[in-house]
């Protein structure tokens, strides 16, 4: 892949962005915050990258994965008018149906680069990696993982701080609520990552968004969580009780190891 390439990428991703119709005011503004959070993520892909000192194809490839990854949400909410891929369909499933249609990477990119490319959309979103892949695949899969999850911490947590700042953004938005799920606390301290299937109560979400923090693989990126106090800010917005404080702490712990 050359640097002419990326500029095509950029500009095709631009193109493509823009080119849903705005319906109304909240379809607008969705889209807008993904193509805005897609080039969000392709920053911290490309700071993760320099950190780890990738070679240059490394990071040409960190780029067009971290603007690609979420190619799919464009069509979904389009069609579907929900982020949530359990309403409607997969989103990373959706966008390499999306870059398949375009072909966008025919004569750009070598078989490998490819393979690389849409195995880290495909895995981006889901619980675990799947456990075939390997190398610098898997290097890949880590990397847009920790770059995506970096951008949602900081535009849901800014949501929950200042909803007015962000109209229309499709995040849930009620704080009153103070049941969770027995299922979900156990599961987060116990390590494991936990779907959105146990998800029963909009406290249960933001728990499982916190226990994200568990899942960060480059140190530079958990150094960003941490400066930017995602633990403490999410918290504040979630019930405190002898369940809760036991995740809070076992989070924190964990992040200081």
């Amino acid at each position: 892949m050359t640097q002419d390439d990326v500029c095509f990428f950029r500009a095709w991703f631009e193109d493509y962005s823009k080119s849903y119709p705005a319906e109304d005011a909240e379809v607008e503004a969705n889209l807008r915050y993904k193509r805005e959070h897609s080039l969000r993520v392709r920053d911290y892909v490309l700071t993760i990258g320099q950190d780890l000192q990738l070679d240059t194809n490394h990071m040409f490839l960190a780029e067009v994965i971290g603007l690609l990854h979420d190619v799919g949400r464009f069509e979904q909410y389009a069609k579907y008018h929900t982020f949530k891929d359990h309403q409607s369909e997969d989103h990373a499933k959706l966008g390499l149906s999306v870059l398949e249609r375009a072909k966008i990477f025919s004569g750009r990119v070598s078989e490998l680069e490819k393979e690389i490319i849409l195995t880290a959309i495909k895995n981006h979103n889901q619980r675990v990696i799947n456990e075939n892949v390997s190398g610098d695949t898997l290097m890949f899969c880590r990397l847009i993982r920790d770059a995506d999850k970096l951008d949602i911490f900081e535009q849901v947590i800014s949501f929950y701080e200042n909803p007015l700042r962000t109209p229309h953004f499709a995040v849930e938005h009620n704080h009153e609520e103070e049941n969770y799920s027995s299922e979900v606390i156990q599961g987060i301290l116990s390590g494991k990552q936990i779907s959105y299937t146990s998800v029963k109560t909009s406290v249960d979400i933001k728990l499982i968004r916190l226990s994200w923090l568990l899942d960060m693989t480059f140190p530079i990126a958990l150094a960003i969580a941490k400066r930017k106090q995602y633990l403490e800010r999410l918290r504040a917005f979630i019930p405190v009780t002898v369940d809760t404080l036991k995740v809070f702490q076992y989070i924190e712990a964990q992040m200081d190891n």
